[in-house]
């Protein structure tokens, strides 16, 4: 059917939205609104080349559901050491190993144990899917938004400036975004650090046959130190990340809080004394590198009138829960959700969306901030319960660690819900509170 000018002039305009950051939250935002109507939509992005850093990243039922609607399945599962089956594995074999005999106290189940890829891996998935009307912007590095009644304006530092109807902020935890959305965000020093790095399976192999980590994702726990351990690259590439952590420092102003070059003899001194295994482990890491962690406070806003924050910017946390990577791509699934629900047809339409966007997304994610943070005070005995553990090696009597087992149940029990439940939850609420 042919459409006359006339008609043409009474159709609603494309609202013009934009993108700021090509981490995994901002492409998996992009991939979310494809094939939207009525949106055009441009990706902004600080670097040369959209890359990401780091190396493993979790992604559990919740997120993989979503993965699956955003139509990665096929792409994704040739990266897993095993086919999806839908059958309970073990997620963490959890360890008490600040001693030389160390000792399982609890396994942690879900559905396929999860899914763990190389953060590259899931970035180049989602970047391979983006639909061609998306227009990235590569070099873009946003200097400062100008949000006005009816449009926000974009400045970035090469010069070029743009009008849009709405803006994502996806720019990560260091969010030149969030700055025009909430004054209450500050990033803190956990007064934690962590080693990273990578070892080749047949490495471990070679070094340390038959070790637990080749068989299960592991947990080793101890007092202020815990070991984090799974696969990466379809199990050729096991993913270790040590915690060393010291309370007396959180949200201390320190010097010299940057990513750097770590030694193994650094990271096995921050360790002696734990069990054999953990140790033989970390010993088998060539070039760790060091990392601080920092928590962003939670935000009392994730929207202003016309900008909303996304991923890191809106909720960046601890990763005790490995619910950072997840959280972002559900603000993007969300997002889309709700463009379908509500399809919006006029600026007032869209106001309301990113209003509603706030009230479903940020209870929820500033909870998960919460309970990852407190996650990682029982990985490491720091929990009031655990008052009387000063030293490593002490031994937990039986209600301690049931008081652990019950906290670890608690904390991850999020991870297999359903977020299309959860969204008709919080609509259903909203439109008996009047909100919607």
């Amino acid at each position: 059917m042919t459409i006359d000018h006339e008609m043409a002039s009474t159709l609603p305009r494309k609202f013009r939205i934009a993108i700021v950051g090509g981490g995994l939250g901002g492409l998996a935002c992009a991939l979310a609104l494809k094939n939207c109507p009525r949106i055009e939509l441009d990706l902004y992005e600080q670097t040369t080349q959209i890359t990401e850093i780091g190396a493993g990243v979790a992604v559990w039922p919740r997120t993989w559901d979503i993965l699956k609607t955003l139509g990665l399945e096929s792409d994704l599962s040739v990266l897993l050491k095993e086919p999806p089956s839908n059958t309970q594995k073990v997620a963490f074999e959890m360890r008490l190993s600040d001693r030389p005999e160390g000792f399982t106290f609890r396994k942690i189940f879900t559905r396929d144990g999860g899914f763990c890829f190389h953060r590259s891996d899931l970035q180049n998935s989602l970047l391979r899917n983006i639909p061609d009307s998306c227009r990235i912007h590569l070099s873009h590095r946003l200097e400062r938004c100008e949000e006005e009644h009816d449009w926000v304006k974009l400045i970035f530092d090469n010069g070029y400036s743009t009008s849009v109807d709405m803006v994502i902020g996806a720019d990560g935890i260091k969010s030149v975004v969030r700055q025009y959305v909430s004054k209450s965000g500050e990033l803190v020093f956990t007064g934690s650090r962590a080693f990273r790095g990578l070892i080749p399976r047949e490495r471990l192999e070679r070094l340390c046959p038959g070790h637990r980590a080749l068989v299960n994702p592991i947990m080793y726990n101890g007092k202020s130190k815990h070991i984090v351990v799974y696969p990466i690259n379809g199990g050729s590439l096991v993913n270790v990340v040590a915690f060393v952590s010291n309370p007396e420092d959180e949200g201390k102003e320190i010097p010299g809080l940057d990513v750097r070059q770590a030694t193994t003899e650094e990271m096995l001194d921050a360790f002696s004394g734990w069990e054999p295994e953990a140790v033989k482990l970390l010993s088998t890491i060539e070039n760790p590198s060091c990392w601080p962690i920092r928590d962003l406070r939670p935000l009392q806003t994730y929207a202003s009138r016309r900008i909303l924050l996304l991923g890191d910017a809106a909720h960046c946390m601890v990763p005790h829960l490995g619910a950072g990577a997840g959280q972002a791509i559900e603000d993007g699934y969300i997002l889309r959700q709700l463009f379908d629900r509500l399809v919006p047809r006029d600026s007032e339409g869209l106001l309301r969306l990113i209003q509603v966007y706030d009230n479903i997304r940020r209870p929820f994610a500033n909870l998960l901030q919460q309970k990852s943070r407190k996650q990682g005070y029982y990985n490491e005995l720091n929990m009031p319960e655990f008052s009387d553990v000063h030293e490593e090696g002490h031994e937990l009597d039986s209600q301690q660690l049931l008081v652990l087992g019950a906290a670890l149940r608690e904390n991850w029990s999020w991870w297999e819900d359903c977020p299309r439940a959860d969204l008709e939850q919080a609509l259903q609420i909203l439109q008996v509170q009047g909100k919607l």
